[in-house]
């Protein structure tokens, strides 16, 4: 830093100071002495009340300053009276509550539930579990005639008669865009009736890679026909697809009735 700034810099908190220094001492110093109160005049009198805009003469010394004047106190005798008439009060009659009559809440009825309609079945379209030899020898059917009722396309095994001939009369499967190659039935040693839907996976040589079981449409929890169904499910084979996905779904459906 150079010299003339240094000059300036001290020049100017000398003038600062200096200046500080005359306001505290001239400006900021109170004068003394100290100026007195001033006070109010006030009107010249000798009494507290007065009216008028004319001054009286002075009072000599001596003349006494009239009293006020009492009020007169009458000697007559006050007469009051301690008694005074109150009018009756009349008893406020109650009016009695109205009486409240209560009912017994009836019971519910319960209405009777609808007995559910049984599902009509197709007798035809059934396993036959434990099926007895025949009378009629080499005669089979439900004609009542002689002769071996069926298809020439069927399957021996069979216990449907009606059709376009075929294996499996109790079987029927739903997979888009593929026909069925064998829906083997299973084989006729339950001792219960009911339905199984098994759900299967096909690939597309179709192949049934997996399965599971029973699957929604199931009337049966029977786990005897749940094995039989899931046994048969498992050496179906299906129509080849080459544009089908890696896993195709699909259900086969497996009808039990006995005898």
């Amino acid at each position: 830093m150079d010299r003339d700034k240094i000059k300036g810099i001290a020049g100017t908190v000398i003038f600062h100071a200096l200046l500080l220094v005359m306001l505290i001492f001239l400006a900021l110093r109170t004068p003394l002495p100290l100026p007195e109160e001033a006070g109010v005049e006030v009107n010249l009198g000798y009494s507290d009340e007065g009216m008028g805009e004319i001054q009286p003469r002075e009072l000599a010394m001596g003349e006494a300053i009239p009293a006020p004047s009492q009020p007169a106190v009458s000697n007559e005798d006050i007469v009051t009276e301690d008694t005074e008439e109150v009018p009756a009060i009349q008893p406020v009659s109650k009016e009695k509550p109205a009486e409240v009559v209560k009912t017994e809440p009836r019971p519910a009825v319960k209405p009777e539930p609808k007995p559910e309609p049984q599902p009509v079945v197709n007798q035809n379209a059934m396993f036959k579990g434990m099926k007895g030899s025949s009378s009629q020898g080499g005669n089979q059917g439900t004609t009542g005639k002689p002769g071996d009722q069926g298809k020439p396309t069927g399957d021996p095994n069979a216990q449907g008669y009606d059709g376009s001939g075929g294996a499996g009369g109790g079987v029927s499967f739903s997979l888009e865009g593929r026909t069925r190659r064998q829906i083997p039935p299973p084989p006729n040693t339950f001792r219960d009736r009911g339905t199984v839907v098994v759900t299967i996976y096909v690939n597309r040589a179709g192949e049934v890679t997996r399965i599971s079981a029973p699957a929604r449409g199931s009337t049966t929890s029977n786990a005897e026909l749940i094995r039989l169904a899931k046994d048969a499910a498992m050496k179906a084979r299906f129509s080849a697809k080459e544009d089908a996905p890696e896993e195709q779904m699909g259900t086969i459906t497996y009808i039990f009735e006995l005898n």
